[in-house]
């Protein structure tokens, strides 16, 4: 039983990297302890229950932690950036156009 936990575990991690929102790598972390846990119980029930409650303490306690070690200061790269920043205007403006900041022109 501990080979499809451990597949488990792979198709969330596999579902992290495809991800940006750092959730799913906590129930691959629960799905890695439960591999481990039911090489020593056939149970179902207890590796299901252990599981849910590892992933939840993942959770719970280690993304809170996560969250406030990550860099907020980080510099948006998207056109979001640019909202608010002043530019001069050089040449008509529609849908297709690309802005850069009057800090990129030269």
């Amino acid at each position: 039983m501990w080979q499809i936990w451990l597949i488990i575990s792979g198709i969330f991690f596999v579902m992290e990297i495809m991800t940006v929102g750092f959730l799913v790598f906590w129930f691959a972390l629960g799905a890695l302890l439960t591999a481990i846990i039911s090489i020593f119980t056939d149970n179902i029930i207890i590796q299901t229950t252990v599981f849910v409650l590892s992933s939840t303490m993942f959770l719970f306690l280690t993304k809170p932690f996560v969250t406030k070690l990550s860099c907020k200061d980080k510099v948006q790269t998207n056109a979001y950036s640019v909202i608010g920043r002043k530019a001069t205007v050089i040449r008509e403006i529609n849908e297709k156009s690309q802005i850069r900041s009057s800090q990129n022109w030269q």
